[in-house]
C-alpha cells in the first residue's frame, strides 16, 4: 500500500452500493488515464487502466471490460503489482517529446 501512496495513488474508502461491501480504493489520474485499485481484502481485489472518461469515480466498482485498457483480479499484493509494473500508456512517459513544439532538426 505504501509503494501505490509512493507512486501517486490517492487512497479512499468507498463502498459498493450493489453489495455494501467497503473496499480501500487507490486512485490515481495522470495525462487522461484512471489507474484504479480496490481492495476488498488481502486476498480479493480489483485493478484496472482506463481513459479518465471511461470510469465513473462515484461508481468505481462498474467499469465497462470493453474499454478497460488493463484490468487483473486476485491477491491485492498481486494486482497491484501488476499494474505498477505495466509500461507507460503510450504519451505518458516523462521522457517522451512533447507535441506542438518546434520540430528538431
Amino acid at each position: 500500500m505504501k509503494l501505490l501512496l509512493r507512486r501517486g495513488f490517492q487512497r479512499t474508502v468507498v463502498q459498493d452500493r450493489l453489495t455494501c461491501v467497503n473496499a480501500v480504493m487507490f486512485r490515481r489520474v495522470w495525462k487522461g488515464t484512471n489507474e484504479t485499485v480496490l481492495a476488498l481484502s488481502e486476498s480479493e481485489a480489483l485493478a484496472y487502466r482506463v481513459r479518465e472518461d471511461d470510469v465513473d469515480p462515484a461508481d468505481p466498482f462498474v467499469v465497462d471490460p470493453d474499454l478497460t485498457l488493463w484490468q487483473c483480479g486476485g491477491e491485492f499484493l498481486d494486482v497491484a503489482s501488476q499494474l505498477l509494473d505495466l509500461p507507460p500508456v503510450p504519451g505518458q512517459s516523462a521522457f517522451a517529446r512533447r507535441s506542438g513544439g518546434a520540430p528538431s532538426r
